[in-house]
């Protein structure tokens, strides 16, 4: 139980059994049970017509299942391994190969092998008060990479919008040309439809400009955020029993927490900026 704490809490029972099944599946284990159950039971026939002793098929049995337990520890006990199947498990659950966006689809990918680099960190740390810590302050990177996948999601939609890239190119100009309009209109009825038209223009270049800006933001946050991922990775590497007693675990905790707070916080920023257009 004490190797699965490492996971984070909401993936530890899904990665439990995906370790479990990858290592009942994988192909030495199929060809293990195949050759097993070929050769006891050809074993079983000789036996049968008195060539050979009767226990013969049973020791072939059981080197068989022994081979097979041999593979099967080896497989669930392997840290680098279990981080790469844990790393399946997380795309299988995000798809980031549902993104448009190459660099999104990368970005995401990258995310997603920091969490099991991560994870396969705390696992190979020895057992006790320093694994302990680490475990706990790795738990809130789960949370961190949901908010990276709706961050990317969200910017993947703004990229592929092609109204919204349309309205960027045409809404200032369009401004500008009511704008020399107005200023060669005689009739007063025509010059207010076309200050009504000026104002809804550049109310909607107001909106277009917030939602651009606030998607740029989104985009460096991204990067930061990777970049952060990756420090969170150095920084287990090197972190040792003393500093982690000295607070240095809580401290990398705070961090991640305070970084998925600021992915939250452009969530929620890009959910009104787009209800507000």
């Amino acid at each position: 139980m004490a190797e699965r704490e490492s996971f984070p809490a909401k993936l530890e029972q899904r990665a439990r059994r995906a370790i479990i099944w990858h290592a009942l599946l994988r192909w030495e284990s199929a060809m293990i049970i195949a050759l097993t159950l070929i050769i006891s039971a050809f074993l079983a026939l000789l036996a049968g017509v008195g060539t050979l002793p009767n226990w013969f098929p049973w020791v072939a049995l059981g080197g068989g299942l022994l081979t097979e337990a041999i593979i099967f520890v080896s497989s669930v006990t392997d840290a680098d391994e279990n981080v790469r199947v844990v790393a399946d498990l997380l795309r299988d659950q995000y798809q980031p190969k549902r993104l448009q966006s190459v660099k999104l689809k990368t970005q995401v990918n990258k995310a997603l092998e920091y969490q099991g680099l991560i994870a396969g960190a705390v696992q190979r740390t020895k057992e006790g008060v320093l694994r302990d810590r680490l475990a706990r302050a790795a738990e809130p990177v789960s949370d961190w990479i949901d908010a990276i996948y709706r961050l990317a999601s969200r910017l993947d939609v703004y990229e592929q919008d092609q109204v919204i890239r349309q309205d960027l190119r045409s809404v200032p100009p369009a401004i500008e040309n009511f704008k020399r309009r107005l200023a060669e209109e005689d009739d007063p009825a025509v010059q207010a439809t076309l200050r009504t038209t000026i104002s809804d223009k550049e109310r909607q270049w107001q909106h277009l400009s917030h939602l651009q800006n606030t998607m740029e933001k989104a985009e460096y946050q991204l990067e930061s955020t990777l970049a952060a991922l990756g420090t969170v990775y150095a920084q287990l590497q090197t972190i040792d029993l003393r500093g982690a007693e000295k607070g240095h675990a809580e401290r990398l905790r705070e961090e991640i927490g305070e970084q998925v707070a600021q992915l939250q916080d452009l969530d929620q920023a890009m959910d009104e900026v787009y209800q507000g257009r």
